[in-house]
């Protein structure tokens, strides 16, 4: 079965990732905060699995307590695409994804997470990730894809840095690479 006959909900946008330094952390926060954007905490753990060169995670939510999913993705021409699937927990779905070849990889540890909201802007999701420090993530509709610039260009002007389309897992491989 190829990775995109999964049944499940399915989700596409364009996922733009971007960084900041401590200091510019505390002014993307600061600024979100003074500008009574909404945040909404979170924290999760990722557990990466590989097939080749697809990809699926599990997600075992710790706050808010959500139920734990498989998320199956892909990216080509800059559009993501996932298919999540409810799962009960991670024993539950290893199974799963070992009957379909794929293989445990890598965990992702997100504890200090938020979504930051505010009315006709994207939400943005801003988390400290062992590892690789503080990022963030927009997701853009792909009908939306022509507003990208505009947001990269707040995101620029509030301190953000390095803009990628590259995945949470891409990013942590390049840095597990570097400390070799």
């Amino acid at each position: 079965m190829a990775i995109h006959e999964h049944k499940g909900s399915r989700k596409e946008n364009i996922e733009i990732r971007f960084f900041a330094s401590p200091a510019g952390a505390r002014r993307l926060l600061k600024a979100w905060k003074d500008g009574k954007w909404k945040f909404d905490p979170y924290s999760f753990t990722d557990h990466y699995f590989r097939k080749g060169g697809q990809q699926a995670k599990v997600r075992v939510w710790r706050q808010p307590r959500m139920p734990t999913e498989i998320i199956f993705s892909w990216r080509r021409n800059g559009l993501k695409t996932e298919i999540r699937e409810k799962a009960k927990d991670l024993k539950a779905a290893e199974p799963v994804l070992e009957k379909k070849g794929f293989d445990p990889y890598l965990t992702i540890f997100k504890k200090k997470a938020w979504l930051v909201e505010k009315r006709g802007m994207p939400t943005f999701a801003f988390e400290l990730v062992p590892g690789i420090g503080w990022t963030g993530e927009m997701e853009v509709p792909w009908a939306d894809r022509k507003d990208v610039p505009k947001h990269v260009a707040y995101l620029k002007s509030m301190g953000a840095k390095d803009f990628t389309k590259k995945s949470m897992l891409q990013i942590m491989e390049e840095r597990m690479k570097r400390k070799r």
